[in-house]
């Protein structure tokens, strides 16, 4: 069945009836990731260079030792992201501890116990002041090469990767939103928590604007910190409709998404991979957006996305505990990927 699917989706692509050939050719890789040539026709259905690299860099992910796919990647000009190099672990200085001859055993070994009872108390009392007390967003404000609030966990070493979480705010907001969605789970989940500042107004902010914004805020956090290449996205109303384009464009780079109260949402076909998300909204919004919403959970759905959706009883056009709570257990599902 897939073969004459397949030679159905060739047939179309030639005859130029892309949008149904694109259709096809998503419902047999759905099935089979590993299809090189519906792959190759797949990219055939994009329209510009760009678009065909997400799919073969898609197509990548799923048969990395695939040899068409990097020649096709190579050809389209594409090179590959360098790692950011790690830096340099810290060595641990060993204590050596000398006793004289004369000294008694068992007081030396209840100093060493209660040294380590101390330490012990201690290290949890830190922890717990990291944990309880709130955090001044001012003090971990950047304002170049964008502006952007950045939490790093209290335990971060750069002995590897860390998950970055990247929260969008909406219309006429600022980072500063969702520092006081994320800040407070960042140190238990262990994340490093982006809240970039996309310039714009009350009405919203273009999509272009925004990517430059929210790449210049990662970039510079991987100067300075180890994370991971895929990145998580929330974003909430307008934010959350652009952590949608985003993910069109660079859908490579995003490990899950998190869409909270959108207002506006795209054809679950203009993803290029099929990426778990978390979708909430009240059913006290408006009402023409609540509409959209279950139309856009019901396609997506129907293409075989992995989508959680919650419509939220009495509740408008708000962040709430249930949206904050579902989130984070998307992000716990996501954070290995």
């Amino acid at each position: 069945m897939s073969d004459n699917r397949l030679e159905r989706a060739i047939g179309l692509v030639q005859s130029r009836k892309i949008e149904e050939a694109r259709g096809l050719l998503e419902s047999i890789l759905k099935a089979d990731r590993t299809n090189i040539p519906a792959w190759h026709w797949y990219a055939q259905t994009w329209p510009n260079a760009k678009d065909k690299i997400r799919v073969w860099e898609a197509c990548l992910r799923f048969n990395p030792d695939n040899q068409q796919a990097r020649s096709a990647l190579q050809d389209l000009g594409f090179t590959q992201p360098k790692k950011i190099e790690s830096q340099a672990k810290i060595p641990t200085r060993t204590i050596e501890t000398k006793t004289r001859s004369n000294s008694t055993p068992w007081l030396f070994w209840l100093s060493v116990t209660l040294l380590m009872v101390t330490a012990v108390f201690a290290l949890i009392l830190v922890k717990t002041s990291a944990l309880n007390v709130p955090k001044d967003p001012q003090q971990y404000k950047h304002v170049q090469p964008v502006e952007y609030y950045l939490y790093v966990p209290t335990n971060y070493s750069a002995d590897h990767d860390w998950p970055l979480f990247v929260g969008i705010h909406g219309a006429g907001g600022s980072g500063l939103d969702c520092w006081n969605m994320w800040q407070s789970e960042a140190e238990q989940e262990g994340y490093i928590l982006l809240c970039p500042s996309i310039p714009g107004d009350a009405y919203g902010f273009m999509q272009d604007v925004g990517e430059r914004t929210v790449w210049a805020a990662v970039n510079q956090v991987k100067t300075e910190y180890r994370v991971r290449q895929r990145m998580f996205l929330s974003g909430f109303s307008a934010g959350a409709f652009f952590i949608q384009g985003f993910t069109y464009h660079y859908s490579s780079y995003v490990s899950g998404l998190s869409i909270l109260s959108a207002g506006v949402y795209l054809d679950p076909k203009m993803f290029p991979e099929f990426l778990p998300m978390t979708v909430v909204i009240g059913d006290a919004d408006n009402q023409v957006a609540v509409q959209t919403c279950q139309l856009f959970v019901g396609a997506l759905q129907q293409h075989g996305f992995d989508v959680r959706y919650e419509l939220l009883s009495g509740v408008g056009h708000s962040f709430t505990p249930t949206a904050q709570k579902l989130t984070i257990e998307l992000f716990r599902k996501t954070v290995n990927k």
